[in-house]
C-alpha cells in the first residue's frame, strides 16, 4: 500500500491490475489500474464506515479473480 488519506494505491505481486479493476466494477466499485501491477482506490470524500467496510469485505475475491482459472 503506498498514498495518503483516502487516495491509495495496492501494490501487486503480478502484473493483473486490469482484470481485478474489471472484477471490482463487476462488483459494483471502481478502482483504476494505474499501471499493471498497481490499483488506485479513489473513494469519494462522504464514503462511509459501512461502505469501506463493505469494500475490504471483498477485496480477497477480487484480488482471487486475477487467479487463473477463478473465473
Amino acid at each position: 500500500m503506498r498514498g495518503a488519506g483516502l487516495l491509495l494505491a495496492i501494490e501487486l505481486a503480478e502484473p493483473v491490475a486490469a482484470v481485478i479493476s474489471d472484477a471490482a466494477l463487476d462488483a459494483g466499485f471502481i478502482v483504476n489500474p494505474v499501471n499493471p501491477q498497481s490499483i488506485r482506490l479513489a473513494p469519494p470524500l462522504i464514503l462511509t464506515a459501512a461502505q469501506a467496510d463493505e469494500f475490504l469485505g471483498a477485496l480477497p475475491a477480487l484480488l482471487d479473480a486475477s487467479t487463473p482459472g477463478s473465473n
